[in-house]
């Protein structure tokens, strides 16, 4: 008696290899799209705080982040080139100062009397949304942008 006659296993074996195929490649799609999607909304979260950027920080940045905007023209010293930040700090970008001389928690000598801490109030509303939770983010975004635009060692 052959045995595939009491059990016709190999049917079903290529039923399931089919199946667990199937799932694999609907998963790696979803992953894909998954990625591509968190990849968009990183590019907007980027251009949102490169807006912020133009509107809040050029005027003495520069547009470049270069420290050479045109108010500087008005600050007994000049503005720090903010491509720099890595650099100056061990090739690590210094994500917490950052955020606190936006928000106002750190004081920065070049900005005199304390002008750095209406960017809080400033980035409250946006066309998003507004209250403490928006100008965290954005805040955030923000020095997400700056982190984006160190430049390299070799550069």
């Amino acid at each position: 008696m052959r045995l595939d006659r009491i059990c016709d296993c190999t049917g079903t074996l290529a039923l399931l290899r089919r199946i667990s195929i199937g799932m694999v490649a609907v998963t790696a799609v979803l992953f894909a799209a998954s990625a591509l999607a968190q990849t968009d909304v990183d590019a907007q979260k980027l251009r949102a705080a490169k807006r912020d950027f133009m509107k809040y920080c050029s005027t003495c940045h520069g547009e470049e982040g270069r420290g050479d905007g045109p108010y500087t023209r008005m600050f007994r010293v000049y503005p720090v080139d903010l491509r720099l930040l890595s650099l100056n700090n061990d090739g690590k970008f210094p994500y917490d100062y950052v955020r606190q001389i936006i928000d106002g928690r750190k004081d920065v000598r070049a900005h005199g009397a304390r002008t750095m801490p209406v960017w809080f109030d400033e980035l409250w509303s946006s066309p998003e949304g507004s209250g403490a939770r928006q100008a965290l983010d954005r805040i955030k975004a923000l020095t997400d942008y700056l982190a984006d635009i160190q430049l390299n060692p070799d550069e």
